[in-house]
């Protein structure tokens, strides 16, 4: 088996899906998309020089360029690990052919790297290459900090399918380490240190006069991060993958995390977390949270004054703006709560999850999400807009106390599980005319009850009022969770019957 063959077989696996009319409408429409920022970030890269010397005229641009680019390195491996194709994501077919796995780790790697997140960086840095280090480097430096970029876009690649295997093994693991990292980045900026800027200013610069010793080290680095990939994909991904085609575990492989007594609902919460990582759908669909999110932050710090609008207008904006950047992302994955496990809910069911447990973990993995998402876009928002910290702080609140229960009771009344492999793009499956009347409603409901009590009590009453609120629903989370449990308990039959038929 070669690589050409894996490629005709998943372009005939896809050409030959009932969805394949409504893929191709999605995926032409996203390349457009990635083609227009293409272009866009090509040019900026092309015409940095120029974008330097009119932002910060005292600065060098080689040596800002070379200061930064170890940032960006950073900040592509979190998009590669929610958007690229995982290595392992279409290996179940070829696991019972006849061909020696390392022979399959080594083409769904390639296949993996077959993706935008290295052909748009390829491009950025052939521009940023051709206008700003050729001409001021020696031909043999500008060689040299060549090929120690593209050592730096193989070692993200690397390092992404080494994130996705420790994910899977051990989830708590990766996120302390992770965390730990950023804390440590964060502090050494914070403290005037900037130990990663200094690296990547060492390690370009270095490169850009010539020098062989940080090309060695960024070589062996990669070399490491890719033998470590290679040995993390073989020995843990494949192992699952095999287990996951057993019949007695296709339905309930997912659960093999599943904790007992008191830790259940950490690891139905962990297991939550490992469905929206590892699938399209849900990474999809929080991606595009995050995007909405910067569009209302955009439109938010380009508001210029004028004249005061009315009282409920103004009383709509401000409980949207501060609902949508404190939830968004809670709600792009509530919408669909235990639909989300429709695959395996009788595994849930066999192994005698209790109800009231599922709710709580599902509960968990919401407040998880507000407060992701109010970390992220918010922060810059209420830095732009002081007036918006106090509406933003209160209805983060609002959303975990109060709206929280409107989604997860809505939840119960779902028949159709959710299809994790498919697109987020113009897809509509999994949800019903029902249900979509039921959060339309649920969510008018929750929304109307700030706005009226703004513009009947005032500003300062309505915050007030629903922090309150809020909080209370918070506190008294377990007693409001246990009767959903009791919903969740008379419906669990009819909601399994209907994800059978899905």
């Amino acid at each position: 088996m070669t690589l050409l063959d894996v490629l005709r077989h998943q372009w005939h696996q896809r050409t030959r899906s009932p969805t394949w009319g409504r893929s191709l409408i999605g995926t032409l429409l996203l390349l457009l998309a990635a083609g227009y920022f293409g272009v866009l970030f090509v040019a900026l890269g092309w015409f940095y020089p120029e974008i330097v010397a009119e932002v910060a005229p005292t600065r060098e641009p080689l040596q800002l360029l070379n200061g930064f680019l170890l940032y960006g390195a950073v900040g592509l491996v979190p998009a590669r690990f929610f958007l690229q194709r995982s290595a392992g994501s279409d290996v179940r077919p070829y696991l019972h052919l006849p061909v020696r796995r390392p022979q399959i780790v080594h083409i769904l790697q390639v296949l993996s790297a077959v993706s935008l997140f290295n052909l748009l960086p390829v491009l950025v840095l052939a521009a940023l290459w051709g206008r700003t280090v050729l001409p001021e480097a020696s031909v043999l430096g500008a060689a040299f900090w060549a090929v120690g970029a593209l050592l730096l876009v193989a070692a993200t690649q690397c390092l992404n399918s080494l994130l996705r295997a420790v994910w899977d093994w051990n989830a708590g693991l990766m996120l302390g380490a992770v965390g730990l990292l950023v804390a440590l980045i964060i502090g050494s900026n914070w403290t005037g240190a900037g130990v990663l800027r200094s690296a990547s200013t060492w390690c370009f610069e270095e490169l850009a006069a010539g020098r062989i010793l940080p090309l060695i080290v960024m070589l062996a680095g990669t070399a490491a991060l890719a033998v470590a990939a290679h040995r993390m994909l073989r020995g843990r991904l494949y192992s699952v993958f095999w287990d996951a085609d057993s019949p007695r575990t296709q339905s309930t492989g997912v659960l093999q995390g599943v904790g007992h007594g008191r830790g259940r609902v950490v690891s139905l919460a962990l297991l939550d977390l490992k469905l929206i990582l590892r699938n399209k759908r849900p990474r999809q669909m929080l991606l595009s949270a995050l995007l909405l999110e910067a569009l209302f932050v955009f439109q938010l710090v380009t508001a210029t004054g004028g004249k005061a609008p009315p009282p409920v207008l103004d009383a709509f904006i401000t409980v949207t703006f501060s609902v949508v950047l404190t939830g968004l992302l809670g709600f792009q994955y509530a919408g669909f709560v235990y639909a989300w496990h429709g695959a395996h809910f009788d595994g849930l069911l066999a192994r005698a999850v209790r109800p009231q447990t599922l709710v709580r973990s599902q509960y968990a993995t919401f407040c998880v999400l507000c407060l992701a998402g109010t970390a992220v876009v918010p922060p810059v928002a209420g830095g732009l807009r002081p007036s918006m910290i106090a509406p933003m702080g209160a209805l983060l609140i609002y959303n975990l106390g109060v709206v929280a229960p409107v989604f997860l009771g809505l939840g119960a009344w779902r028949r159709e599980a959710v299809a994790l492999d498919q697109s987020a793009f113009f897809n509509y499956q999994g949800n019903t005319t029902t249900t979509f009347a039921g959060g339309f409603v649920g969510g008018l409901a929750a929304m109307t009850l700030p706005v009226g009590l703004w513009v009947g009590l005032g500003r300062s009453v309505a915050l007030v009022t629903v922090l309150a609120l809020g909080a209370l629903g918070v506190a008294l989370s377990p007693v409001w969770t246990r009767g959903v449990g009791r919903l969740l308990c008379r419906q669990r039959h009819a909601m399994a019957t209907g994800f059978r038929d899905e």
